[in-house]
């Protein structure tokens, strides 16, 4: 990989502006394409991104360039904007990816079903706009459930006509179609998955993207995926626990299927929908997804974790089971010798949900007093848990569950060295980052880093299908295709797309007009970007097993002041820009080991338009990437910023502390790590430099 030099900077300067002055004297439409570290709004047709500026994985004239591991997904976003002139019979394909020796990348002929993800490994997507009118808010207009007084994003830089839900194509109803309309002076886009299965042979892939109006081409972009020589685990890096009600699944969509494929997407995102019983026979009804024998090809699944189950049982979520009690313990018995008879109770964290959100209630220690005298020694292993955000180390449970802003790593610790389990509770910005709709992009993926690199069991999502705003001062049944304030409460707060990350495949009654006749739930861009951050949290593990002191140089660079470290009613201390979230995926791949594949190109590593190539002039570049293969690497520059080196991990904004094993705190004392791209870990900490030089907070971005 090259250096990024003042002077190929200036000559890609002169290229973009012939471009833009080829665009302007041409008033054509235009297709460019971008991966998923940005929001297209859209009616946002002057992007940086469309010239190739900030976009990590494409340029005008050079093909999109990506990079994955084996048994991981990436996405790409497709954009189609429309000149003066409405476009309408608007597709966009992708046939396959062809790699080594014939390997391929494809769907399996017939394979159109998207509530089946057998032969499915590229999956598009339709992205739907709704209009956001106001940011979250409430009675302190700085404020909201997803952020402290000024720690939320720029006032309205999320508003307008916003992407969420995911269409699958080949379902996308009249009223936002595949092939798609395009206004005047607008971008439609669609956002495709490609799913690397576990065996894939490694090295360079290359297919094109096909993109027509009715008969017409307007653009064929081509495209190169390396597939690394290493495999991310199938178990995720950080646990979740996502709640979903199943009573808004029957009311909305009516078909018993659509719990079952709720079970499947999650889990194909590498997501643990929240299982939750009251009965043996809820242990019954949702077993396959215990045992894993839902997730296998016979299923319908295909993807992470085949086989594997989805390890989560909450008993009386929300504190349903009420005061503790001699019938409640029963009921906590025959569920724990249910799971116990069909072999799950020893792979699943089950636990008694106590109360929510009060910590004064006794029932966390009555609860534990009554399952510690329980004669079944099932109900023993039974934990008891609850939400509430006071020292976690003090509290009487075994599961204390704390909100995201009062989370503390070293309580956390004190904690889990008194044999207790820690667990974190949604998203509040400036500790971690928020679930909302009117927030960036990469928002949901800082949480991901945020879980490994603090150590965090579980991380805990309120809810799914919030899709009927019944909370106590809440408005009722509402259109989620059309409406995106979906929360209210008695206290004057509202949130745009809070207890949303699934949209209903169908909807009966009032809003079936908006119906797309699934009998499943669809994804959101949100999740997308869940998933996207609980892979490079594994992209963290692997390297941090590696080199431990470089690796968690780059995430404390890029991250900076997480959690406790926070200081409320400033903004997050990482940026919004989603290249640079690339950039650090890059730099951590460069730190993995490779594995040994028989007939795979010694080498096959990670290439793409975001290189992280150390270069002498400011410490870090972002060149054009290297490709797979035995010659593919890059070396480390001469220096690593004006400082002369990027502390790793030793610096007082980095999370976790410097490692005691590993390297020296600096760039010119790391020692070398070989990696998919034979990248020097002085290369990686030089990139880390770069990116704690970035401005970190996305304020008075222009998109």
């Amino acid at each position: 990989m090259r250096a990024f030099s003042k002077a190929s900077a200036a000559a890609i300067a002169v290229v973009l502006v012939g471009a833009l002055g080829e665009r302007a004297a041409r008033a054509a439409p235009l297709v460019w394409a971008i991966d998923d570290g940005e929001k297209i709004k859209r009616d946002a047709t002057s992007l940086p991104f469309s010239t190739g500026s900030d976009n990590p994985v494409w340029t005008p004239g050079q093909p999109v360039h990506l990079f994955a591991l084996r048994n991981e997904t990436v996405a790409m976003q497709v954009v189609v904007q429309a000149d003066a002139s409405a476009l309408s019979g608007v597709t966009i394909d992708l046939a396959s990816l062809t790699g080594p020796g014939g390997a391929t990348i494809a769907n399996a002929p017939g394979a159109t079903d998207p509530t089946s993800f057998v032969g499915r490994p590229i999956e598009r997507f339709v992205e739907h706009y709704f209009d956001v009118t106001r940011d979250s808010g409430g009675s302190d207009p700085t404020a909201s459930l997803g952020w402290a007084s000024g720690s939320g994003p720029t006032a309205g830089e999320w508003t307008g006509w916003m992407p969420d839900a995911l269409i699958p194509v080949e379902v996308a109803p009249s009223w936002d179609p595949y092939p798609m309309n395009v206004a005047a002076s607008t971008n439609a886009v669609v956002w495709i998955d490609i799913t690397v299965p576990k065996g894939q042979m490694p090295g360079t892939y290359t297919g094109s993207v096909v993109v027509s109006a009715g008969s017409t081409t307007l653009a064929t972009l081509p495209v190169t995926l390396d597939v690394v020589a290493a495999t991310l685990p199938d178990e995720p890096a950080v646990a979740t626990m996502l709640f979903y009600d199943p009573s808004e699944l029957s009311q909305a969509i009516g078909d018993p299927a659509a719990e079952a494929h709720l079970w499947k997407l999650l889990h194909r995102h590498r997501l643990s929908a929240m299982h939750d019983s009251t009965s043996a026979a809820d242990v019954t009804r949702q077993l396959a997804a215990l045992d894993g024998s839902l997730f296998t090809p016979a299923n319908g699944y295909e993807g992470p974790g085949e086989g594997t189950g989805d390890g989560i049982l909450s008993i009386g979520a929300y504190g349903a089971l009420g005061a503790p009690s001699s019938s409640g313990l029963s009921t906590v018995e025959s569920i724990a010798d249910a799971l116990a008879a069909h072999n799950v109770l020893s792979t699943t964290d089950t636990f008694v949900y106590a109360i929510d959100e009060t910590c004064s209630s006794s029932y966390g220690s009555q609860w534990k007093q009554l399952l510690s005298g329980s004669t079944d020694p099932n109900a023993k292993s039974v934990l008891v848990g609850w939400t509430c955000s006071q020292n976690p180390a003090k509290q009487p449970v075994d599961v204390p569950i704390v909100m995201a802003d009062s989370y503390d790593p070293q309580q956390a610790a004190a904690a889990r060295a008194a044999g207790k389990r820690p667990w974190i509770y949604n998203g509040v910005r400036p500790e971690t980052d928020a679930f909302l709709t009117d927030t960036a992009a990469v928002a949901l993926r800082a949480n991901g880093w945020i879980g490994a690199m603090a150590g965090i069991e579980r991380w805990f999502y309120w809810e799914t299908t919030f899709w009927f705003d019944d909370n106590h001062g809440g408005k009722g049944p509402y259109d989620p295709f059309v409406t995106p304030e979906t929360f209210h409460n008695s206290s004057g707060d509202w949130c745009e797309g809070d207890g949303v990350l699934l949209y209903p495949g169908k909807q009966n009654g009032q809003f079936s007009v908006h119906s797309v006749g699934v009998s499943g739930v669809l994804a959101s861009i949100r999740l997308k970007e869940l998933r996207r951050g609980i892979e490079d949290a594994a992209y963290y593990q692997l390297a941090h097993a590696a080199a431990p002191a470089q690796a968690e140089a780059i995430a404390g660079a890029l991250l900076g002041q997480t959690l406790s470290q926070a200081s409320s009613g400033q903004a997050p201390t990482w940026t919004e820009d989603g290249k640079a979230w690339f950039d650090a995926r890059k730099a951590l791949v460069a730190l993995i080991p490779l594995e040994s594949v028989p007939g795979a190109d010694a080498g096959a590593g990670a290439g793409g338009g975001g290189g992280a190539g150390a270069g002498a002039d400011a410490g870090a570049g972002a060149g054009s990437g290297a490709g797979s293969g035995a010659g593919a690497g890059a070396g480390a520059g001469s220096g690593a910023g004006a400082d002369g080196g990027a502390a790793a991990g030793g610096s007082s904004d980095a999370w976790p502390p410097p490692s005691s094993s590993g390297c020296g705190c600096r760039v010119g004392d790391a020692r070398e790590v070989p990696g998919p791209l034979g990248l020097e870990a002085a290369a990686a900490l030089a990139l880390a430099a770069a990116l704690r030089g970035r401005g970190r907070s996305g304020r008075g971005r222009t998109r």
